[in-house]
Parts: C-alpha cells; sequence; structure tokens
C-alpha cells in the first residue's frame, strides 16, 4: 500500500473512531465556539475537569468551510476541531436541547500574532531559536488581514445572535445572552480571572469552574523566538487605528484598555500580561 493509501486510511479510521464516540454521548452540546488562540483550549480543559459534558471546542461552524478546512488539514494530522464542529452541527440547538456556549474575544493583533506562531512548528518556518526578520517578513501583512468582523461572519450566522444587540460591560468582564435555544457566555482572554465565576453562573452551579493555563506562545519550545516577535512586531499606526477603533474591541474594552493595547504595539516594552497567551 502506498504511503498516500496509508495516510488516507488512517485519516478515515481516526475520523470514524471520533464520530462513533461523539454519538454515543448523551446531553446537549456544550460549545466553545471562538476564533484561535483567544483562551478556548484552557476553557474547555477547565469544563471537562469540572465533569460537564459533552463538551465541543471548535473555531467554525460553517459547514461549507469545514469542508474546505478539512481538505487542507487532510495530511497535516488528525483535525479534531472540525470533526468536533461537524458533530456539534449534527444535534443543532432546540429549545429542549439547548446549547450552552461560551465565545472569548482577544486584543486581534495579540491573537494574530498567537495564530501565526501556533502552526510554525509543524509547517517548519519556526524553531526555537528563529530569526526574528525572517519571521517578521513571513508574517507580511496579515495585520491588513484581521478577522474584525468575525462575530458577524461566523457566530450570528450559525447561532441567531447578534452580540452587538446586547450590552457587554468591560468592568464584570463577562456577559451571558440567552435566547430560546441558546445561552451565550460572553469572555475576553485578557480577563479570565473572571470566568471561574462566569462559567459558574452559566452552568448554575455553586462553585466556579477552575480555568487552567493551557496552550499559551509564550510557554511553548518556541517561547523565546515568540517573545522577542512580539517585542519587534511594531504594526503602523493607520492599522492601529483600524484595529482599535473597530467595533469587536471598541464593544468589549474600554477606552483606557484600547489606550494601552495602542502604547503595547507602539513602544517596545518588555512583553507582559496578555501578550504572552
Amino acid at each position: 500500500m502506498t504511503t498516500d493509501l496509508v495516510a488516507r486510511s488512517q485519516y478515515g479510521l481516526a475520523r470514524a473512531r471520533h464520530r462513533l464516540r461523539r454519538a454515543r454521548e448523551r446531553g446537549a452540546p456544550v460549545v466553545v465556539f471562538a476564533m484561535a488562540k483567544t483562551g478556548t483550549t484552557g476553557v474547555a480543559a477547565g469544563l471537562r475537569d469540572a465533569g460537564i459534558a459533552p463538551v465541543f471546542q471548535v473555531h467554525d461552524l460553517d459547514l461549507a468551510f469545514l469542508d474546505e478546512e478539512e481538505r487542507q488539514y487532510h495530511w497535516s494530522g488528525r483535525p479534531w476541531r472540525i470533526w468536533d464542529a461537524r458533530s456539534a452541527l449534527a444535534r443543532p440547538p432546540t429549545s429542549d436541547a439547548r446549547w450552552r456556549v461560551v465565545c472569548l474575544v482577544r486584543d486581534p493583533i495579540a491573537q494574530s500574532v498567537s495564530a501565526f506562531f501556533q502552526p510554525g512548528m509543524r509547517h517548519g518556518y519556526l524553531t526555537d531559536a528563529a530569526d526574528i526578520e525572517p519571521l517578521l517578513e513571513r508574517f507580511g501583512d496579515r495585520l491588513d488581514r484581521l478577522p474584525l468582523g468575525w462575530f458577524e461572519s461566523h457566530l450570528e450566522p450559525t447561532l441567531g445572535i447578534d452580540v452587538y444587540a446586547s450590552p457587554f460591560d468591560p468592568e464584570r468582564g463577562y456577559a451571558i445572552i440567552s435566547t430560546p435555544s441558546v445561552d451565550l457566555l460572553l469572555l475576553r482572554c485578557e480577563g479570565l480571572a473572571v470566568a471561574p465565576h462566569a462559567l459558574a453562573e452559566l452552568f448554575h452551579r455553586k462553585d466556579p469552574i477552575a480555568v487552567p493555563r493551557k496552550n499559551v506562545g509564550s510557554d511553548k519550545d518556541y517561547g523565546r523566538a515568540y517573545d522577542a516577535f512580539v517585542s519587534e512586531l511594531r504594526p503602523s499606526p493607520e492599522t492601529l487605528d483600524q484595529v482599535y477603533s473597530s467595533r469587536i474591541v471598541t464593544h468589549f474594552y474600554t477606552s483606557e484598555e484600547i489606550a494601552k493595547f495602542r502604547e503595547f504595539w507602539s513602544v517596545r516594552t518588555p512583553l507582559s500580561g496578555p501578550y504572552s497567551q
């Protein structure tokens, strides 16, 4: 059997096993649904540690997009997130089987940097001692293509919720929006200290649900390169204006927080805070 056929067979078998395991689970899906590198791994792990199931950690819930993603991933690993999304969509939310959804947001520039580094080792352009200049060149114009309309293009079409139609209090740090079939918890990656109490409220639990530190860029093998990259990246003033006047930022963050984001990306300072995620 050729290498391609072996890989195809192994991939198909893994996908079938995943589908069977998910089909055996009972209860309405609990869906951690957000852009990559916003804190979804830690939240999903915390829910599972608390005995909540079934938990689906996904980044997309559009079938056409999932089809394209799976074609791209087919030879590079086992795309659990895609399979989870398909399994969740096979059990859509209803009034009798409500979905509880946790969605996170993050400073768009920090999210883009983390998402750039995440696949770097797999694709071979990143090592723990990678030179920064080639990485900055490879990063290129990504900041001109940030998904600033993610809620309009991803969450609203699949869940029918316009998050901007409901207020969000940055001082509180989270909000819960309920519809006849969905309870949606909105969190901020930079404010996960409130997550244990917010999750407990969403699931009507007395005790907080701890969120462990997971999948953090500066903790990984490429941590030194990541820290150096963040300290060198300086977006243009035009990019900063576009990003930090966008609705996805102004709805979830105070003017003081936005000013700190802008300052961080404008002045060379030691790495700290939410940029190490």
